[in-house]
C-alpha cells in the first residue's frame, strides 16, 4: 500500500519533520492543535453528548491556555527568593535572609487578593461555559442539518455571545480589576525588595540604572543638538570665506 504524498496530513507531517525554522513549526503546531480541538467538538456533537460546556472553558481552550507559557522573570525571581537559604553566619547574609523572611509577610495580602480574584473568575468562566452551551444548542436546533463548518461557526458565535454577556457584568469587571491591581502590587513588592537587596550588597539599584540611562540619553540629545548647531556655524563660515575670496 502506497502513501498518498498529496494528502494534507502527509504534507503537514513532512513539513513538521523538515528543516523548517522552529518558529514556523510552532505556528503549524498551533494549527494542528486547533484542528484537533474542532474535530473533538464535532465528534462530541455527532455523538449527541449532553454536556459540551468544556469547549468554552476559557482557561484551557485554544489560545486561552497559558499553563505552558513561561513565567515572567519578576514572578520567577519572587518565588526563587522565597526559597533562598543561607548556611553562613555573616551579618550581611543575616540581614539579607531576614529581608527574605519578611517578604512573604509583605506579599501575603497581594497573594490572597490574587487567589480571591482567580476564584471569582473561575466561577464566572463556569457560568460562561454553561451559557455558551445553551446558545450553541439553540443555534444547532435552528439548523439541524448544519455542516461541520457551520458547527464551528456556531461554537464561535455562542462563545462570543456568552462572553459579551459575562464581561459586561460588575462581578467580572471588578474581579479583573482586582486581579490586575493585586498582580501589580505583588510586582511592586518584589521590586522594592530588589532595590533593598541591591543597596544592602552595595550594588546599583534599578532606579539608579534608570537615572543613568536617562542621563546618557539626555546627554546624547544635547550633543546631537550641539553638533547640528556647530555644523551650521561652520557651514556659514565657509560660505562667508568663499564670498570674501
Amino acid at each position: 500500500m502506497t502513501t498518498d504524498t498529496k494528502s494534507p496530513y502527509t504534507q503537514f507531517f513532512t513539513l513538521m519533520n523538515s528543516k523548517l525554522p522552529d518558529e514556523y513549526k510552532a505556528v503549524l503546531q498551533k494549527f494542528q492543535e486547533h484542528g484537533d480541538f474542532y474535530q473533538q467538538l464535532i465528534n462530541n456533537v455527532n455523538n449527541n453528548e449532553t454536556d459540551l460546556s468544556k469547549f468554552w472553558d476559557l482557561p484551557s481552550t485554544l489560545g486561552f491556555n497559558t499553563a505552558s507559557n513561561p513565567q515572567t522573570k519578576w514572578l520567577q525571581s519572587f518565588f526563587s527568593l522565597n526559597n533562598f537559604q543561607s548556611s553562613t553566619d555573616t551579618q550581611l547574609i543575616q540581614q539579607f535572609t531576614q529581608a527574605i523572611c519578611e517578604l512573604p509577610l509583605q506579599a501575603q495580602e497581594n497573594l490572597s487578593s490574587i487567589q480571591a480574584a482567580l476564584s471569582k473568575l473561575n466561577q464566572l468562566y463556569a457560568k460562561l461555559s454553561q451559557s455558551a452551551m445553551k446558545h450553541f444548542q439553540a443555534l444547532k436546533d435552528e439548523s439541524p442539518d448544519a455542516s461541520n463548518e457551520q458547527l464551528c461557526i456556531f461554537w464561535l458565535t455562542a462563545g462570543e455571545k456568552a462572553f459579551s454577556e459575562i464581561s459586561q457584568t460588575d462581578d467580572y469587571i471588578n474581579a479583573q480589576k482586582k486581579l490586575f491591581e493585586s498582580l501589580n502590587n505583588l510586582k511592586n513588592t518584589q521590586h522594592a525588595f530588589s532595590e533593598q537587596a541591591a543597596e544592602l550588597f552595595g550594588l546599583p539599584t534599578q532606579q539608579s540604572l534608570e537615572d543613568l540611562q536617562n542621563g546618557l540619553h539626555k546627554l546624547r540629545m544635547e550633543f546631537a543638538e550641539y553638533k547640528a548647531q556647530t555644523d551650521e556655524v561652520i557651514n556659514e563660515l565657509r560660505q562667508t570665506i568663499y564670498q570674501l575670496k
